[in-house]
């Protein structure tokens, strides 16, 4: 019993900070997602704290293993609104496709703004001589 109210009280602080970090976001105007704001909120107060509590710690590892349950919601959606994404099935393609692209030269161009920036060598140039 006294383990599902600490499962119980963990998830209220994830959902608090989530909600908390909703609040900012729409009070502020700030162009970045409420639910982004809630989890520097949860960081800040983590770090704070210096320790990740063991029923936070529990339950955030229960959560993300479940994790594809969250996505039902989402695919009910979707079969919600099915005519409306066959319709446009070839921009909802083309778009993922590129933000993919786009996103992964992002990433491989800041890997390597990081590689100079710390003075490390390219980690794939190791072997050669």
């Amino acid at each position: 019993m006294l383990k599902a109210i600490q499962w119980i009280l963990a998830f209220l602080v994830l959902v608090a900070c989530n909600e908390a970090g909703n609040y900012v976001a729409h009070e502020t105007g700030m162009p970045v997602p409420g639910t982004v704001i809630g989890i520097l909120i949860l960081l800040l107060a983590l770090t704070a704290l210096r320790r990740v509590p063991d029923a936070l710690q529990s339950t955030s590892v229960f959560l993300l293993t479940h994790l594809n349950l969250f996505y039902v919601p989402a695919g009910v959606g979707v079969m919600g609104y099915l005519a409306l994404v066959a319709r446009d099935l070839w921009p909802i393609v083309i778009t993922m496709f590129a933000s993919t692209f786009l996103a992964t030269i992002a990433a491989a161009l800041a890997f390597q703004w990081v590689l100079r920036l710390t003075g490390k060598e390219d980690p794939a140039s190791e072997g050669e001589t």
